[in-house]
């Protein structure tokens, strides 16, 4: 599985994108077998109820099959990516019948 990510408009230490990654393959580790790559970038958007919000797109490829995209919303950037996950595993289990 290939874990490409891709944050705009705020720079992060190494640390935190190193315990992303974890947070990525932990959740995702399961399905390793069925995945080729993974995208997932996170912008800010501005909303006039909420302020700024990050929105975390997760862009997957599997092999033999369409590729699935998730986007989430989120208040901050780890908050995003879990949301988009869960999502994540949703699709996979009920669109794809991939069990883990």
């Amino acid at each position: 599985m290939k874990l490409k990510l891709t944050i705009k408009n705020k720079l992060i230490q190494s640390g935190m994108k190193v315990s992303l990654s974890k947070l990525v393959k932990s959740n995702l580790g399961k399905y390793a077998l069925h995945i080729r790559k993974v995208d997932i970038r996170v912008d800010d958007i501005s909303t006039r109820q909420h302020g700024i919000l990050k929105e975390c797109s997760i862009n997957m490829m599997l092999p033999g099959l369409p590729s699935v995209m998730v986007k989430r919303k989120g208040k901050n950037i780890l908050h995003a990516i879990q949301r988009a996950l869960a999502s994540l595993q949703d699709v996979l289990i009920h669109k794809y019948k991939v069990q883990g």
